[in-house]
């Protein structure tokens, strides 16, 4: 099936009310755009300028490119241990933990962190955080992990992740995502505790702890600039190809999920769909939202929904669209 006509039927018979995607080679990608930015009939028809909360892949559109920028800079080892870089670790869980183990999620740490439930200010939060214990083994999807990523970067690049993330990644290449964004172009995402809708502001409630300023979430991004983000990452503009390779390098696997720095490898049941190319690198995010793209054949899909408005618990079967589109997108 086409893969227009997979997202826009799904949205006809699911309670997703927005999505824009984008699939093809890097250079002739074909777009598109379907519903409203929230779930009621008066709410505005989405666009292709439509920002989205983009949530996890925050992990691999900041995070994972600002530490491979220090890597090959020699800034940074990502298999030595963190006390190296991070001396306040000394005497911690986290002591012997590696910037690998961290981004590939098998650092031990929980999945969720308590963060939000401690009422701190932000940087008080971030020096807590470096505290947690590491009962886990194998690969745990942690979203603990990146925020002592967040830490890290702050720390070795003296400024906060906002910034950071737009001098070394947005401004020079002319990308407008932002963790600052303008609730007059947002989709919606959650009724908040008040019964009103998320508009503009993060709906990760840890990263709206950190002021929404996070390594794990708080991006905010139209498809149009996140597809011009990943043609650039794609073309080695962002990074350098032996940095590109690290990237792609498998780091940890078991039958349900397989990682590389930072992304997840095709695996069994994979979002990705199963006729993927076998390099093909992968994310998603809680509010609806997913990249997929293989350096071998320059292929790319982006989907962009906000499939937790008006609530998380709304059956939608993010899953099950997510294996469709891809499937109708690489053969397209």
């Amino acid at each position: 099936m086409n893969p227009h006509l997979v997202v826009t039927q799904h949205l006809e018979q699911h309670l997703i009310p927005a999505a824009t995607w984008a699939f093809g080679h890097v250079g002739q990608l074909e777009t598109g755009c379907t519903g409203h930015l929230w779930h009621t009939a008066d709410a505005p028809h989405t666009t292709l300028e439509t920002v989205f909360d983009l949530a996890s892949l925050t992990k691999v559109l900041v995070t994972v490119p600002l530490l491979l920028k220090l890597i090959g800079a020699g800034k940074l080892d990502a298999n030595a241990p963190l006390l190296e870089a991070l001396p306040e670790v000394r005497g911690l869980p986290l002591e012997t933990t590696t910037v690998l183990q961290l981004v590939s999620h098998t650092s031990g740490l929980e999945a969720l962190s308590p963060l939000r439930t401690w009422g701190l200010p932000r940087a008080e939060a971030l020096q807590k955080a470096l505290t947690m214990s590491r009962p886990k083994t194998g690969i745990v999807y942690s979203d603990q992990g990146f925020i002592v990523l967040t830490y890290l970067l702050e720390k070795l690049y003296n400024n906060t992740l906002d910034i950071i993330a737009k001098q070394e990644l947005f401004t020079t290449h002319q990308i407008d995502l932002t963790y600052h964004a303008n609730p007059n172009h947002c989709a919606a995402t959650e009724l908040d505790s008040s019964d009103k809708l998320i508009i503009g502001r993060v709906h990760d409630e840890n990263t709206a702890a950190m002021n929404g300023i996070s390594g794990h979430a708080g991006l905010f991004g139209n498809i149009l600039e996140v597809t011009k983000y990943l043609t650039a990452l794609m073309t080695g503009q962002i990074l350098s190809p032996a940095l590109l390779q690290t990237m792609n390098q498998e780091v940890a696997r078991e039958t349900n999920d397989a990682r590389a720095f930072g992304w997840v490898l095709p695996h069994e049941n994979w979002l990705g769909s199963n006729t993927a190319p076998p390099d093909t690198l992968g994310h998603t995010g809680f509010t609806g939202t997913g990249i997929w793209f293989s350096l071998q054949t320059m292929q790319c899909n982006v989907l962009l929904t906000n499939r937790v408005c008006p609530s998380r618990e709304t059956p939608n079967d993010i899953a099950g669209l997510r294996r469709a589109f891809n499937q109708a997108a690489w053969h397209t």
